[in-house]
């Protein structure tokens, strides 16, 4: 989940733009729209390969050939690849050094991943793919990208990923999670799926949204429009922390305000959720000294 404000500053770049024209920008072969800029040098004789590693579809992908993000749809893009004279290897065998990955990325150019499937490109790995030029995550978030090893690999290769792709469906998963628990959704389905009820065991752990403390770690483009989504909640609080500030405007708009520290965020909130992408300043973020200023039972 990207919010700008906790990227680290590493010299890898690590760039937002739809995957067509990050794709493009690589492998030449016709004429681009202006707003394409040249990322990387063109590959060798106006060819390259692409190597995409994506979860396997089954059934699923027959059922429903929007489902873009499985190995056998292929993000809908071998068509247009393969009329630019490139060449597309796709597979969903990615762990272990025997794996379908390891063998294709020694001579892959680029490599498409997702988040919820990554082939993770190790200091190791980006020491065999001598001709890698490009990581590009079909999704948010670079976090099996070893961002310092790819900087030093080939010259640097350009990490990307596609910002905005899927910011309103997990800001709608985010508040769907926050629902789930406090209504204590799971345990009860799980007793009548039992053929059971005991109102006291289900009731005794639900609560309501309204009138509670919610804090928001991250107010980046998902982290704001959670914050937009509770507000018909009407909470007690709407608090957030973040190196920066939302607008006075936008604060206004949602009724939130920015905390000045994560410690007296935690310690005033009785729901946190966190919005921020997982890098080495994020790590750890949550330790035993902040969770240890919760309130009891968080």
């Amino acid at each position: 989940m990207v919010c700008s404000q906790f990227i680290p500053r590493l010299g890898c770049r690590v760039l937002s733009r739809p995957l067509y024209q990050i794709t493009s920008s690589l492998l030449p072969g016709r004429v681009y729209p202006p707003f394409t800029r040249t990322m990387l040098t063109k590959a060798r004789g106006n060819q390259g390969k692409v190597l995409m590693v994506l979860y396997p579809g089954g059934h699923h992908a027959r059922d429903q050939p929007e489902l873009l993000g499985c190995v056998e749809n292929e993000l809908g893009l071998r068509e247009w690849i393969e009329e630019q004279g490139h060449t597309l290897v796709s597979t969903a065998d990615k762990d272990g050094e025997a794996s379908e990955f390891d063998k294709q990325l020694e001579d892959a150019e680029v490599i498409v991943t997702t988040p919820f499937h990554p082939g993770y490109l190790t200091a190791e790995r980006l020491s065999r793919a001598k001709n890698l030029r490009l990581a590009v995550t079909a999704g948010i978030g670079s976090d099996h990208v070893d961002l310092d090893a790819a900087n030093k690999a080939n010259g640097g290769i350009t990490v990307a990923e596609i910002t905005g792709c899927n910011v309103v469906s997990v800001a709608e998963h985010v508040v769907m999670t926050m629902l789930v628990l406090m209504k204590n959704f799971v345990p009860a389905h799980d007793m009548i799926r039992e053929g059971r009820w005991d109102v006291a065991e289900v009731t005794k752990n639900n609560y309501d949204i309204e009138d509670k403390v919610v804090g928001t770690v991250g107010a980046g483009r998902i982290g704001e429009r959670v914050l937009r989504r509770l507000a018909p909640f009407h909470c007690k609080e709407l608090l957030y922390f973040d190196y920066q500030p939302l607008s006075s405007e936008v604060e206004k708009d949602i009724g939130c305000r920015r905390v000045e520290s994560l410690e007296e965020m935690v310690s005033r909130c009785d729901i946190v959720n966190i919005e921020c992408p997982l890098y080495a300043e994020t790590r750890g973020l949550f330790n035993k000294d902040i969770i240890g200023k919760m309130k009891p039972g968080l």
